[in-house]
C-alpha cells in the first residue's frame, strides 16, 4: 500500500480514477466476457485480488481523519462538515419517492399528504439517536443493538439478529428497483430484453463496486440525483400552468387525517420506503465512521475538552440528519403532489416491468414530450444510485454482523475487507436471479417497504432502551426523549392501522 504523498489537494481522487481506471477497462468482466467474469468471482473467492484504489482511499482517510479534530463552531462550518447524511440521501431519494409515492398519489389522490410527511419526520430522532450511539463508541449498527439486554445466541443479542434478518428481507425491494432500471432500459435502448439488460447491471455495479469507483460514483450522482430533485420540484411549480393544476382545497384535503382502505397496502408500504427508511438507518452509523465523527471526538476521557468535542460534532450530526430529512420531505412530497394530481386524473396505476415510464406520464404531461429522456436519464441515476448504495451497505452489514458471531475468516482486517467485497457482488447476485425469473418489479418494492416499516419497530424500540441508560451527561434532551416516544408510538399505530384495513375489516 502506498499514500500520495504531497500530490496537491484536489488531485489525489483524479489520480485514483485514472490509476484504477486503466486495468478497469483491461479487464473488466464486461471487455472479458463470461470467461472474465468466471475468473473475476474466482479471484473474489480464492482471495487472489488486485490491488484497488479502496486501499490507497484508506491510507489517506487514516491519515486525515485519526486525529482528533475540534467542532465547527457557525452554520457554514456545520454545513461543510455533513456526509454521511447527504450519503444517506442519496439512497432515500429512489424507490420509495420515485415508484411507492406516486404510486400511492395515483391510487389515492391528495388525501394521504399528512401521512408522507409523517413518515419523512418522524424516523428523524431514531436516526439521531442511533449516530450518537455510534458518535460515543465508534460502534457499527450491530454493535449497538449487539448492547440490548435479553436472550444471546452465539454470543450476539436476539435484537441483533432479529434487526439483521429484517435487514436483509428488505432486499426484495432492490430486486424491484433492479427490475425497474432493467424495464426503464428496454424503454430507452429497446434492442436487448428486461433480463439481458438486469445481467448488464448487473455486471456494472460488481465492477463498480469491486474496482472501489465507488466513492468517486457516488458523488457524480449525488449531484446529478439533486439535479433531478430540482427538476421534480420544477415540475410541481410549472404544473400550476397546466389544466393539472394544484388547487388549495386539494391540499387542505391532505390533512383531514384519513386513512384510505383503498390504498392500506401502500400506504403501509409509504411510512417503511419514504424519508430515512429502517434500512437508512441502519446504514447510517457505518458512514458516520467512514467520515470519521468518532474519530474527531476521541476515546471518551470524561475531561471538559472531550465533552466539548462531543456536543461539537453532536451539533455536526444533528446538522447532517436534519439535511437528510430536509430533502426527503421536500422530494417525497413533490413526488406525490405530481402523482395526485396527474396519474391520479389519468387513472394510470403504475406497475410492472414499464413502471418507470408509466410514472413518466408525470413529467410529459407537465412539463412536455421534450422532457420524457430527462427524466428517463434522472430515473435511471436515482435508481442505479441506490441500487450501489444497498449494495455497498449489504457487504458491510453481512461482513459485520459475521465478524459479530466470531467467524475466523473475518477476524483479521484483511478477510473483513475481503468477504465485504464478496458480499458485495454474491447479494446483487441474487436479486438478478430472481428479476430473470420474476417480472412483477412494483411488488417486489412494496412487499420490501412493507418489510422496511415492520424492521422500524425493533430498531426503535432498541433505540429507545438504549437512550434511556446512558450516563446523564451523554443523555439526549427531555424534548428529544418525548419525540422519540412519540416517533414509536406514530410507527406503531400506523402499522395496526394499516394492518387492521389489509385484513379487511
Amino acid at each position: 500500500m502506498r499514500c500520495l504523498g504531497n500530490m496537491p489537494r484536489g488531485c489525489g481522487g483524479l489520480w485514483l480514477v485514472f490509476e484504477g481506471t486503466l486495468p478497469l477497462l483491461a479487464q473488466s468482466p464486461c471487455a472479458a466476457g463470461i470467461f472474465g467474469l468466471s475468473s473475476y468471482l474466482k479471484a473474489a473467492f480464492t482471495g487472489e485480488m488486485p490491488a484497488s484504489p479502496d486501499d490507497k482511499t484508506e491510507c489517506i482517510m487514516d491519515s486525515a481523519q485519526s486525529s482528533i479534530r475540534e467542532a465547527p463552531t457557525h452554520f457554514s462550518g456545520l454545513l461543510r462538515n455533513i456526509g454521511p447524511g447527504v450519503v444517506v440521501s442519496g439512497s432515500v431519494v429512489g424507490s420509495g419517492e420515485l415508484l411507492v409515492t406516486t404510486r400511492m398519489g395515483a391510487e389515492v389522490g391528495f388525501v394521504f399528504l399528512w401521512g408522507v410527511i409523517l413518515a419523512c419526520l418522524v424516523k428523524f430522532v431514531i436516526q439521531l439517536e442511533l449516530g450518537r450511539q455510534c458518535l460515543l463508541r465508534k460502534s457499527s449498527t450491530v454493535q449497538i443493538l449487539d448492547q440490548v439486554p435479553g436472550a444471546r445466541w452465539r454470543g450476539t443479542s436476539w435484537i441483533a439478529w432479529l434487526c439483521v434478518v429484517g435487514y436483509f428481507s428488505v432486499t426484495v425491494a432492490v430486486i424491484g428497483i433492479l427490475g425497474s432500471v432493467s424495464g426503464l432500459m428496454v424503454t430507452v435502448f429497446p434492442f436487448a430484453s428486461e433480463q439481458v439488460w438486469a445481467v448488464v447491471l448487473f455486471l456494472a455495479m460488481s465492477v463498480l463496486l469491486w474496482r472501489g469507483l465507488y466513492g468517486d460514483l457516488e458523488k457524480m450522482v449525488s449531484a446529478l440525483v439533486a439535479t433531478f430533485s430540482l427538476v421534480v420540484i420544477g415540475s410541481v411549480l410549472a404544473l400550476q400552468g397546466t389544466s393539472y393544476a394544484i388547487s388549495s382545497e386539494q391540499i387542505a384535503s391532505g390533512f383531514r387525517f384519513a386513512m384510505p382502505a383503498e390504498g392500506a397496502f401502500v400506504a403501509l408500504a409509504v411510512m417503511g420506503s419514504v424519508g430515512a427508511t429502517a434500512v437508512e438507518l441502519f446504514m447510517y452509523p457505518y458512514w458516520i465512521v467512514e467520515k470519521g465523527y468518532p474519530d474527531f471526538v476521541g476515546p471518551k476521557d470524561d475531561s471538559p475538552e472531550w465533552q466539548a468535542r462531543y456536543r461539537g460534532w453532536m451539533r455536526v450530526l444533528i446538522t447532517d440528519a436534519g439535511v437528510c430529512t430536509g430533502i426527503a420531505l421536500v422530494v417525497t412530497c413533490a413526488y406525490y403532489l405530481l402523482g395526485a394530481s396527474v396519474l391520479n386524473q389519468l387513472q394510470v396505476l403504475p406497475e410492472g416491468m414499464k413502471v418507470v415510464e408509466q410514472v413518466s406520464l408525470i413529467f410529459t404531461e407537465s412539463i412536455g414530450g421534450w422532457a420524457y429522456y430527462i427524466f428517463m436519464f434522472g430515473g435511471f441515476c436515482t435508481l442505479f444510485s441506490t441500487l450501489l448504495v444497498f449494495a455497498a451497505s449489504s457487504g458491510r452489514i453481512g461482513a459485520d454482523f459475521l465478524r459479530q458471531l466470531k467467524v475466523s475468516a473475518l477476524t483479521e482486517e484483511e478477510g473483513y475487507r475481503r468477504w465485504i467485497r464478496i458480499f458485495q457482488i454474491v447479494f446483487p447476485f441474487g436479486w438478478l436471479l430472481f428479476i430473470l425469473f420474476d417480472p412483477r418489479t412494483l411488488d417486489f418494492v412494496l412487499k420490501g417497504a412493507n418489510a422496511n416499516n415492520l424492521l422500524l419497530i425493533p430498531m426503535a424500540y432498541a433505540v429507545l432502551h438504549l437512550a434511556m441508560r446512558v450516563p446523564k451527561d451523554e443523555r439526549m434532551s427531555l424534548w428529544t426523549e418525548l419525540a422519540l416516544l412519540f416517533t414509536i408510538w406514530a410507527i406503531i399505530n400506523f402499522t395496526a392501522v394499516n394492518l387492521f384495513k389489509l385484513s379487511g375489516h
